[in-house]
């Protein structure tokens, strides 16, 4: 058995190499060349960052205060049951609303 290896022929342009190293090129040159701000788009910049920065402040507020709220509601809980679990260990039993072991009757 003979096996051909055929050979695909891609023709490739120097032309269209050209073209694209000059077009990646100006894309490159084009975005190193950008202009300064004017003054007052430099002012609205500011301000929009000022903005940007006080909500983010407000965010990570809420953030912290909500994760207190769970860290303290799991403490709380974890709390109870410790205390509960001793008094049981000693015959008493514990009421949350005082925090107080007290005999069982």
């Amino acid at each position: 058995m003979s096996h051909a290896i055929t050979k695909t022929k891609v023709s490739f342009s120097g032309k269209i190499a050209l073209l694209s190293v000059f077009i990646i090129g100006a894309m490159i040159t084009g975005q190193a060349s950008a202009n300064g701000f004017t003054p007052s788009e430099q002012a609205a910049v500011n301000q929009h960052m000022e903005l940007l920065s006080v909500q983010q402040d407000r965010s990570d507020e809420a953030m912290i205060d909500n994760q207190q709220q769970d860290f303290d509601a799991g403490l709380e809980k974890a709390e109870n049951k410790f205390m509960s679990n001793i008094c049981n260990e000693h015959g008493r039993e514990y009421d949350n609303a005082t925090e107080v072991c007290y005999e069982q009757k």
